[in-house]
């Protein structure tokens, strides 16, 4: 009797969790319909490309090599990360930083014609530096530039599922 009422417990948190529109994150498909994407940039070996093209495959679509083998072209026209001072501690010293992140892309068809203008992806971070630990104040500077990173590439691989989709 408990172990059915588990089950039925457990079967309607799971109803109500995926009626409410909640996934696991980097669960998304992108759509079978994009086909191929190639990927060009100012610099094409950058850790925000690289991780660009690990994403794009991750969701199921194929980075082309060139762009003639391409169905679509994703091309970062620029990419700017800042760093600033967002809060002071007593000794006016550095308290805690914010972290910016900006690429600017276009998404080409198979033709070269541009099917939106530039767009601008974004993201933004702020971190307590702590003067005392600079190693661990480090790394979770590392660590939210990833993050920021992959918040990026999901606008971008959002927006190009959106323009494909038309």
């Amino acid at each position: 009797m408990l172990r059915s009422w588990l089950l039925i417990s457990l079967g309607c948190l799971l109803l109500m969790l995926s009626a409410c529109g909640w996934q696991l994150r980097d669960t998304q498909q992108l759509s079978d319909s994009i086909g191929t994407v190639y990927l060009s940039a100012k610099q094409p070996h950058s850790s925000m490309i690289n991780d660009l093209a690990v994403a794009i495959e991750a969701f199921g679509v194929k980075v082309a090599p060139t762009a003639n083998q391409a169905d679509y072209s994703l091309m970062v026209v620029d990419y700017k990360q800042s760093r600033r001072v967002s809060a002071l501690n007593s000794s006016a010293r550095a308290a805690e930083y914010q972290l910016n992140a900006q690429v600017d892309y276009l998404i080409l068809d198979n033709h070269g014609k541009t099917l939106s203008p530039l767009e601008t992806a974004s993201a933004q971070r702020s971190y307590e530096f702590d003067e005392t630990d600079i190693l661990g104040s480090s790394n979770e500077q590392q660590l939210l530039m990833q993050r920021m990173h992959t918040a990026i590439i999901r606008q971008m691989l959002t927006h190009l599922e959106n323009v494909t989709n038309r």
